[in-house]
């Protein structure tokens, strides 16, 4: 029996030897029992990219591929506590922020980042695509005043970015506005994602206060879960690397876009991503 290699090993090994120390990488965010998003869709991408995934749970989700019914917070005492058994244990080189609950644990979360000062992507999930509120008001507050400025990137979809700048968004100029209104906020560089917009292509702008990029990608009919959490996960495992912040992005990008033709339907509602096997012959 021999194993084939998967078309991504280039980008997951880098040419280095399997036995070589990984670069670590740090999830904090919600558990999925889909598996298609959260918490376990980050460390499945980490895995992809050749980094070591750590997770911290920071809250239970009742939900299915139809969406999400309930969520079940973790104390902020909890997850001060899970944050501090790693740091004093591993060596941490990226971290990815998804889902938060309460003011309490941003507030942990925010001082446990300023402590690590490491390249750090922020996805500011504040509700579920079928309308369950994840971020309470003062959460809310506490993200944009102590967690923004800290991260090195925060990526947004449409209306999360409504909400974090009190914006409507709906052309084109509206978008450059958000970036810049998040920017002053104190966001050092923003993804604000177009997958939310209309036409044939998705747009993404990218700005990092020095330019504004738009992405694009050819639009794809498929309803599918946790495209959100792939493209930050993805984001941090190249900053792991020491990729360049536009270069991760990029690349982050183009692996989304290749794992949309691999998503399936597993039950009634929205597909789930499916990575490339390791084959067996």
């Amino acid at each position: 029996m021999t194993l084939t290699n998967h078309p991504f090993d280039s980008l997951n090994t880098n040419g280095r030897s399997f036995r070589e120390h990984p670069k670590v990488v740090l999830t904090i965010g919600g558990a999925d029992p889909t598996g298609g998003a959260g918490i376990q869709a980050d460390l499945k991408t980490f895995q992809h990219f050749g980094v070591h995934g750590l997770s911290i749970v920071t809250a239970v989700t009742v939900q299915n591929t139809s969406g999400v019914i309930s969520t079940n917070s973790v104390s902020a005492e909890l997850v001060h506590a899970q944050l501090a058994a790693l740091a004093n244990d591993i060596k941490i080189e990226a971290i990815k922020i998804g889902m938060l609950t309460t003011a309490d644990v941003v507030r942990v979360v925010a001082e446990f980042i300023a402590a690590q000062n490491v390249p750090t992507v922020l996805d500011p999930i504040i509700a579920s695509s079928n309308g369950v509120r994840f971020l309470d008001e003062d959460a809310i507050e506490i993200l944009k005043e102590q967690l923004l400025p800290l991260s090195t990137i925060v990526t947004p979809n449409l209306p999360e970015a409504e909400v974090l700048t009190g914006l409507t968004i709906v052309t084109d100029d509206s978008i450059i506005h958000a970036s810049l209104r998040l920017h002053d906020m104190g966001a050092k560089a923003m993804l604000i994602k177009g997958g939310h917009s209309e036409g044939e292509e998705s747009r993404d702008l990218f700005y990092d206060g020095l330019g504004i990029e738009w992405i694009s990608a050819p639009r794809s009919i498929r309803q599918a879960h946790g495209t959100g959490c792939l493209l930050s996960s993805a984001i941090a495992s190249c900053l792991a690397k020491q990729l360049p912040l536009r270069h991760s992005v990029l690349a982050a990008k183009e692996f989304i876009t290749s794992m949309l033709d691999r998503a399936m339907p597993l039950g009634s509602g929205q597909e789930i991503f499916q990575y490339p096997p390791l084959a067996l012959n």
